[in-house]
């Protein structure tokens, strides 16, 4: 085995199993990032796109095989045809969108704040065993207080860097969801004026 890997391996036996636990929740920050930051952009892009459609000042195709913006304006037409109101309905879908956008961030939020609390943990642990080890006044007193310090060291030093894409992938979502709510409140506009629109051109015809 190559000295880089032996040294790989020492150090996840220093740290113990408290690394396989930030290995986890490093996994599930990049995993929920990465599916948030996705979803949100197919929002906005469904917005953009449906933005340009209605332009013209017409209701534009909606595509039942689709997620996202499509199924909010299925749901609002429903709820028009149920007799609730344009405006009232389309706040309460675009609520929701919003809501269900933000599902991810909230778990994000929580792993990052979970990454140093587990280095944290490591620390105390690792400080237990020296001072156990300091007590002990064995033979070995030497490499159980060094094997106690990289224990608090090694996990500290992991529990920070898991924890640092997490607090700019939290900044970088909440700049999409900032625009993604933008794009909403546009199309919106849109969408009510071109009800309006054709509401008039019904009661003149």
């Amino acid at each position: 085995m190559s000295p880089f890997w032996e040294q790989i391996l020492g150090t996840w036996r220093e740290g113990g199993l408290l690394l396989f636990l930030l290995a986890l929740v490093c996994m599930g920050i990049w995993g929920h990032f990465l599916r948030s930051r996705q979803r949100i952009l197919c929002l906005i892009r469904e917005s953009r796109s449906l933005e340009k459609e209605m332009q013209g000042g017409e209701i534009p195709e909606l595509h039942p095989e689709r997620f996202g913006i499509h199924v909010l304006l299925q749901r609002v037409l429903a709820d028009l045809q149920s007799g609730a109101g344009a405006r009232s309905s389309f706040y309460d879908r675009e609520h929701e969108c919003m809501q269900a956008a933000r599902k991810d961030l909230m778990i994000l939020a929580a792993l990052t704040a979970v990454a140093p609390l587990l280095g944290l943990l490591g620390t105390v642990l690792g400080m237990i065993d020296t001072f156990d080890a300091v007590s002990a006044m064995s033979g070995d007193t030497a490499v159980k207080v060094a094997g106690g310090i990289s224990q608090a060291l090694v996990t500290t030093q992991f529990g920070l860097v898991v924890a640092l894409p997490g607090v700019f992938g939290i900044s970088r979502l909440k700049r999409l969801l900032i625009e993604l709510q933008a794009h909403l409140g546009s199309l919106r506009a849109q969408w009510l004026a071109s009800l309006d629109l054709m509401q008039a051109e019904g009661l003149a015809s």
